[in-house]
């Protein structure tokens, strides 16, 4: 691919991994600062997170002492999808948090979505084909070359070159009569 542009286009249809690997990191986030915070445990809905230890808060969004920000709306549904029921909240222990992100992680990587978004990071940064290679000769387009004729030994820089007679001083001094063609 020649332009950013084209490239970051081509990242579009991985929108939904980057969001989910995005709020997972939320949640390690949210336990990291429960922990700093002494928090046991986290109560979250789709409009609140409760923290809850030596003191207790309750608000849409928590931000940690590092500036991340853990909006209640993504937690919850991280945990729904992690979780795998329904809940008007779910409650979680800074470990169980740990836990399920480490299960999620295993489960993007051994996903379809990370396969996919590997094929076209590999598609994306190949290199484009080289303007200067030679273009394939009559009988490599008909198929008249040998099976070898793609790979040449390595021992000779040219195979091809190297199995034609050189031309003898004598030869060409010999042609020097002749027109050129």
């Amino acid at each position: 691919m020649d332009s950013a542009l084209k490239k970051a286009g081509a990242m579009l249809a991985h929108l939904d991994l980057f969001h989910h690997m995005l709020h997972l990191r939320g949640l390690l986030q949210l336990a990291a600062h429960m922990e700093e915070r002494g928090d046991r445990v986290t109560l979250i809905s789709p409009d609140t997170i409760t923290l809850i230890g030596t003191e207790q808060s309750a608000a849409p969004t928590v931000t940690t002492t590092k500036g991340a920000t853990i909006a209640s709306g993504n937690a919850y549904a991280v945990l729904r999808t992690l979780k795998g029921h329904d809940a008007p909240e779910y409650a979680v222990t800074r470990e169980e948090l740990g836990a399920l992100n480490a299960r999620a992680v295993a489960d993007i990587e051994a996903g379809d979505a990370l396969r996919a978004f590997a094929d076209t990071l590999t598609r994306i940064t190949a290199p484009a084909p080289a303007a200067a290679a030679p273009a394939a000769t009559d009988a490599e387009r008909s198929g008249a070359a040998t099976p070898n004729a793609a790979t040449p030994n390595p021992a000779t820089p040219n195979s091809e070159r190297a199995a034609r007679p050189r031309r003898t001083a004598e030869a060409e001094a010999g042609s020097a009569d002749q027109p050129a063609a």
